[in-house]
């Protein structure tokens, strides 16, 4: 297993030229969460649409990126691409490429996670055509009016080494065998459902674990943003700014019962320890 964290030792330099300093988490930062490869395959199980980056056959080699679709598929993204199209008259002479998927989900772009995954892109062979257009089509159902088109072909792009960042100062580099090791979060798809109804419905439930369950003690108000099968993250805000902080389950969760049995496990034990304290 190869996997190359950001070097300790780097950092911004301010305008005076001293280095700036790091920010003092908040919260145990040994706590358990996702790997990068995790975190990076559920970031690709989540988007559909990606920059996909090939060699230029007319431009001497420089880097040509297109936007489009694309679909996961026994752990690689497939698209179902034109002969016509740039980037496919491309990957037919190279066959070298990258595919850059962003979530975009923060106020700060750059704060947003992001994965590109570098491979070979190449057609897919006749036996694996079949299973890989059900999947395609599962995704992209408006693909089914020209995916029978004689110019369009599935390709799969065979990932042997990717580069993910999850935010400032949350980056490395994994290989092949990470990311087909890596088994995307259970909680994926009810993610985005737990996250609405904890901000809507529970939000001094945020405000309470940050008091009892971290040295966000001060903390004004808290949003939950982000949760997977290991725990979750909020936002924290206090006099100082906004930081965030991760709180861990005790007991690893695949569905959202097993969450909401977590999440409510965690309220009770926020307000023995909040009674406790005033005692």
């Amino acid at each position: 297993m190869t996997i190359e964290e950001q070097p300790k030792n780097r950092g911004h330099v301010l305008p005076d030229g001293s280095k700036m300093k790091v920010p003092e988490a908040l919260y145990d930062i040994n706590v358990r969460r996702a790997s990068h490869a995790e975190e990076a395959r559920t970031l690709a199980e989540r988007h559909l649409t990606g920059t996909l980056c090939s060699v230029s056959k007319q431009h001497d080699g420089h880097p040509y990126g297109s936007f489009v679709t694309f679909a996961m598929h026994e752990g690689q993204p497939i698209f179902l691409i034109s002969g016509l199209a740039e980037h496919t008259k491309n990957l037919m002479k190279n066959p070298k490429a990258s595919l850059l998927i962003s979530d975009n989900a923060s106020v700060n772009p750059l704060a947003s996670a992001r994965a590109t995954l570098i491979g070979q892109c190449k057609r897919l062979d006749e036996e694996h055509i079949e299973a890989a257009r059900a999947t395609y089509l599962h995704h992209h159902p408006e693909a089914s009016a020209y995916v029978d088109f004689r110019d369009f072909n599935f390709f799969g792009l065979e990932v042997s080494s990717i580069r993910y960042i999850g935010g400032f100062g949350k980056m490395s580099w994994f290989e092949q065998e990470d990311w087909i090791s890596a088994e995307p979060d259970p909680l994926n798809e009810h993610a985005h459902d737990i996250i609405q109804h904890m901000n809507e419905d529970h939000a001094d439930a945020m405000v309470l674990y940050c008091q009892t369950m971290s040295r966000a003690t001060d903390v004004e108000s808290a949003i939950m943003t982000s949760i997977d099968r290991y725990g979750f993250e909020m936002d924290a805000v206090l006099p100082t700014g906004t930081h965030p902080i991760r709180l861990a389950f005790n007991n690893e969760v695949s569905t959202p019962d097993e969450a909401r049995i977590e999440l409510v496990r965690m309220v009770k034990e926020a307000r023995k320890k909040a009674t406790s304290s005033n005692a």
